[in-house]
């Protein structure tokens, strides 16, 4: 698996099929019942920035997705009975939003369909149509584009979109899913749980006694937390934190530090106050599998994890171009507690990632700013047990924080694909993750 731009993922040329909900299941959607519990923290951000995008008009394209090949016969009838018990399984990926209510403050109302309403079938999407001067895969990039904007909306279901190109040898599959229901470790773990059903499906022998030879009457092996618990925890946690808990003052302080405000990037980038800016993918080879293992060997001998080095590496950047003596940043960390390892949702909060890394405007040599920025990653993940909400409420009633740092702050956001469940399986070895190109970001600290 590897990070990158979309439009770097290549097909050989095929039949290229949608896996959609039938009739009788998006029926069933459109009159589900509501779920009385609150969206989390970070997708009632989300949600309630795609309402004020709707009203206005623009575009909405918060949504992420992934792409992959698999070698081997393609069934299609197979492939909408393995995304059939994969969003059964996914209590989040069974939900929409009415976020009508948004527009006039107020809070966005989740809609759960029942899981025996949940069923898919194969739909054949018309032949390849070249433009002129285009390509193939020019063409699978926009139809790419086009089917995710359309489906991957948080305001009906399925809020996600699964596909396949099937050609002679083998079929590739593709997956987009509205932010609001997913995060990267979902993102990357979603294709192998399929490949996995898709296998038992094309060999369901054992799975059922059910004469049709389905195997949706038997339950998958295992549990995936539910994302709704997940998400109701969350603001029950931040209700019975006190404003002076360790991990709100560990905000505090680290805000109050550096005049008040979130970080921003260390350069101009040439975007007046309140302006943005679409998002483009860059991509960079920083270090071959020989480097990585030789840092891996440094790190380890200096005490730390590959994490710490990746944010010494940052922090040190960040200080040649600015001079500062020492780093601030905020970053992404994963709340998949125990019970939500494999769960499909947007779980993850921010923690402050703060250490020196400058001695009289000299930056610090790289293994010595390793130890104190490990230390710095591991307080991070305290601070994380915490809804950020909960800090920011704090900081913004008492004046520590400038309200206008909030919008769009900089955000580090580390994975290392070397270690997800996934790897090994085809389906990850030879995918990509990738987000929508988008305008204003809707994921924000506030």
């Amino acid at each position: 698996m590897i990070l990158g731009a979309m439009g770097t993922w290549t097909t050989e040329p095929g039949q290229v099929l949608h896996v959609r909900p039938t009739a009788q299941a998006r029926a069933a959607a459109a009159s589900a019942p509501v779920d009385p519990g609150p969206p989390s923290f970070l997708q009632g951000d989300h949600l309630r920035a795609y309402a004020a995008r709707r009203a206005s008009g623009g575009r909405h394209r918060a949504w992420t997705g992934t792409a992959s090949r698999l070698d081997g016969a393609f069934d299609g009838a197979a492939l909408a009975r393995a995304l059939t018990r994969l969003v059964r399984r996914h209590e989040g990926l069974r939900t929409w939003f009415d976020v009508d209510a948004c527009t006039a403050g107020g809070t966005p109302v989740r809609h759960l369909v029942p899981a025996d309403a949940v069923a898919f079938e194969p739909v054949a999407v018309p032949a390849f149509s070249p433009r002129p001067g285009g390509s193939w895969d020019d063409w699978v990039t926009a139809h790419l584009t086009e089917t995710f904007d359309a489906a991957c909306r948080p305001d009906s279901w399925a809020p996600f979109a699964l596909g396949a190109v099937v050609a002679d040898d083998g079929f590739g599959l593709f997956w987009g899913c509205d932010h609001a229901f997913t995060d990267g470790a979902s993102q990357l773990m979603v294709l192998s749980e399929i490949e996995e059903l898709y296998a038992e499906e094309l060999d369901p022998s054992g799975w059922s006694s059910d004469p049709r030879g389905s195997s949706l009457s038997r339950p998958d092996p295992g549990t995936a937390g539910s994302f709704l618990a997940h998400a109701v925890a969350e603001h029950a946690l931040a209700a019975a934190t006190p404003a002076d808990a360790p991990e709100i003052r560990a905000w505090a302080d680290a805000v109050t530090a550096h005049d008040g405000r979130l970080p921003g990037f260390a350069l101009d980038l040439g975007l007046p106050p309140g302006e943005t800016a679409p998002v483009r993918i860059r991509s960079a080879t920083l270090l071959d599998a020989d480097g990585l293992a030789r840092l891996d060997e440094l790190v380890a001998a200096h005490g730390a994890r590959f994490t710490g080095a990746v944010f010494a590496g940052i922090a040190l950047t960040d200080a040649r171009l600015t001079g500062a003596a020492d780093w601030f940043g905020v970053t992404v960390v994963g709340t998949r507690g125990p019970g939500f390892e494999t769960t499909q949702g947007w779980l993850c909060n921010f923690a402050p990632v703060t250490f020196p890394v400058a001695d009289d405007g000299v930056p610090a040599p790289f293994t010595a700013v390793l130890p104190a920025a490990d230390a710095a990653f591991r307080q991070a993940r305290k601070v994380a047990k915490v809804p950020v909400h909960a800090a920011l409420g704090v900081m913004l009633a008492d004046g520590v924080l400038d309200p206008a740092s909030l919008g769009s702050p900089q955000l580090i956001s580390y994975l290392d694909l070397r270690r997800f469940p996934g790897a090994g399986r085809p389906a990850y070895d030879n995918g990509l993750h990738f987000t929508g190109r988008a305008g204003p970001p809707t994921r924000r600290c506030g």
